[in-house]
């Protein structure tokens, strides 16, 4: 199966009488190919090629199921969804790997649950509902109340399914977990071979599978599933944004549906439209707003640094004095502090420094700007990976260069020069794997690193027991971004952030936020942590201006070498869809917000409905050369 094939059905001959639904392995062109029969049928006139391995797995009436729903479910063909379903190859003794997947049972230090925590999962054990939001707080104990659910399905006899947003977290979860059970790992940074490997694993286990792993581990042959649980489910990487655009907890619903098992949505900042989707559905609100661990004195401190006020700036023109204070603190009493800033690079703008001349060094490919590496002194296009060296002149006016809008590596460069004696690492996506915060969590965990420097991934449900200080720099940046979504992804990163401390490890812990905005009203319900006043403002202006939850959306996508010929396909496709007389809405076409990406223009049409079904009729007819993008998380 091929995933560039609209509709990848082939015929082959077998001396062998195979089963429908079974996986074989078949040449196709030079090399051998997975694939599964669906059907026999009479041979035609034409040679034909033969089966080359038949294997002893049959898809399972819950994978039939499953493949059903989710192709009806994003309107794609057969060949999309088993491209996802199957494995790549077929390992020779899948059964006799020395692949290190399972985890064994580390029985030491396990932990009692908090009585709180008690409650939560007696009201999802005891409760008729299958679908559940837990609402958490950051630091209230979420994986241990996972824990638990995963072990009441486990003397059942069934199996769970844990998925996380980013491998980032898999070291803390994998070290938590198999204090209590054999796990199977799966994740994107495992080998092709790994992969395969767990995927046999679990179609040919007898014995209930406890797989952690990120988005992709959803199309794993999981059989009698008793819990799904979505951890950190607010966060954007549950979102394909390639090939079949899915949403990991849209998709998590129908896998549960299916094997009609427990589904548990988990965040501290619950993403407002899976839950409303959830509650709509007859599915339960479960809260837990008590910390997990608390001691005296666990409170923490939180300054609001207004960005505009720059004698709050002497000492760095970014890095305000109220942080380097609190840095330097706590240096002082060994501990930790992290400084957030969503920005990977030494400088996002390289400009011309004439006051007359407007250049800015940009992609050639993309026409986006291109963004200062200082450690390979090259400039690299985030959208597509063209690099190309640092120019100190500018090639228009030959006037000195100058950089501006530092980010994560340039904080780095600085810190270090403040704090010389101190052990500064930087984590964000630019990192090499061996230097990779999920690789290197035992030794930032044991305090071995002072000052923590990095991105999102640095922010996203990770527990430092030494960390006392949080430096959030530009707090308002995602509010700038003209979005429906903005204003709840800044409320979550804030909160976020904000958790990875007065977690209950450390007293006199702070947070020192800076921001251009800093009476913004949500950036003032950030700091409160107030998830339910948010929504509740939220889901106002949603409804306010059609936005989902309220209706349902569908992003299409024109590329093509010109912009015209993009627009032209933009403009033919609305016609197609207005004669359909479906009952949606369009608004475009128009230029994509990044409208020229990797040497391709792109034209860009929303669609809006009051029913998703009315979405899903209209995409069948669209024209297979769209981008489609059901339930986008951003209609840039």
């Amino acid at each position: 199966v091929e995933r560039h094939w609209k509709s990848a059905v082939f015929t082959y001959e077998s001396s062998e009488k195979i089963p429908i639904y079974c996986l074989v392995c078949v040449p196709f062109g030079p090399k051998k190919k997975v694939g599964i029969v669906l059907r026999e049928t009479s041979k035609p006139s034409f040679k034909l090629k033969s089966v080359v391995e038949i294997t002893s797995h049959i898809l399972s009436p819950q994978q039939r199921n499953f493949a059903m729903w989710y192709q009806k479910y994003y309107v794609i063909t057969q060949a999309e969804v088993f491209a996802q379903l199957l494995p790549q190859s077929i390992p020779k003794r899948p059964k006799q790997s020395k692949e290190e997947l399972l985890h064994s049972v580390d029985k030491n230090n396990q932990s009692s649950l908090q009585p709180k925590q008690q409650q939560v999962v007696d009201t999802i054990a005891e409760g008729s509902k299958k679908t559940f939001v837990l609402h958490g707080i950051t630091g209230s104990g979420k994986t241990r109340i996972y824990i638990e659910l995963i072990t009441a399905q486990l003397k059942l006899g069934k199996s769970s399914l844990l998925l996380l947003p980013e491998i980032s977290l898999t070291s803390q979860i994998v070290q938590e977990l198999q204090k209590y059970f054999s796990i199977i790992v799966y994740h994107s940074q495992l080998t092709q071979a790994q992969k395969n490997i767990a995927w046999f694993k679990i179609a040919n286990s007898n014995e209930p599978c406890i797989v952690v792993g990120a988005r992709s581990a959803l199309f794993l042959p999981h059989k009698n599933l008793g819990t799904i649980i979505i951890d950190e489910a607010h966060e954007a990487a549950y979102k394909q944004e390639s090939g079949v655009h899915y949403n990991a907890v849209y998709v998590a619903g129908g896998l549960a549906a299916v094997h009609k098992s427990q589904l548990i949505i988990g965040s501290g900042t619950p993403p407002i439209t899976e839950t409303e989707h959830v509650l709509g559905k007859n599915g339960q609100l479960v809260c837990l707003h008590e910390k997990a661990l608390s001691i005296e004195n666990m409170a923490k401190k939180v300054t609001v640094v207004d960005s505009k006020k720059r004698d709050s700036f002497v000492k760095h023109n970014l890095l305000s004095d109220e942080l380097l204070v609190g840095v330097s603190d706590a240096l002082a009493r060994k501990h930790q502090s992290l400084i957030f800033i969503n920005r990977r690079g030494t400088a996002k703008l390289v400009l011309c420094s004439s006051d007359t001349c407007d250049w800015q060094a940009e992609c050639a490919n993309c026409d986006l700007p291109l963004t200062y590496h200082h450690d390979s002194h090259s400039l690299l296009c985030h959208t597509c990976s063209h690099r190309e060296s640092m120019s100190t002149t500018c090639p228009v006016c030959e006037k000195p260069t100058r950089l501006r809008s530092f980010g994560s590596k340039a904080i780095v460069e600085d810190i270090q020069k403040i704090f010389p004696h101190a052990t500064v690492g930087r984590y964000d996506s630019d990192n090499l794997k061996a230097a990779s915060f999920n690789v290197t969590y035992d030794e930032i965990k044991s305090g071995s690193v002072d000052i923590l420097v990095g991105t999102q991934q640095i922010i996203k449900g990770i527990d430092l027991p030494k960390l006392s200080t949080i430096g959030i720099i530009d707090a308002d940046m995602s509010l700038n971004f003209p979005d429906y979504s903005s204003d709840e992804r800044t409320f979550q990163l804030i909160t976020q952030a904000m958790g990875r401390v007065g977690r209950g490890h450390l007293n006199n812990s702070s947070v020192i936020l800076q921001t251009h905005q800093p009476n913004n009203k949500i950036i003032q319900l950030s700091l409160s942590g107030d998830w339910h006043a948010f929504r509740d403002q939220e889901l106002i202006n949603r409804k306010l201006h059609n936005f989902p939850p309220y209706f349902f959306y569908a992003k299409l996508l024109f590329r093509a070498k010109t912009s015209e010929q993009a627009k032209r396909a933009a403009i033919k496709s609305c016609a197609d869809i207005r004669s359909s007389k479906n009952e949606v809405v369009i608004e475009g076409p128009m230029p994509s917000f990044h409208a020229k990406r990797g040497g391709q223009y792109y034209y860009q049409v929303n669609l809006r409905a009051a029913s998703r079904k009315n979405l899903q009729d209209t995409l069948n007819n669209i024209d297979e050369s769209t981008i489609i993008d059901l339930d986008p998380n951003t209609l840039l």
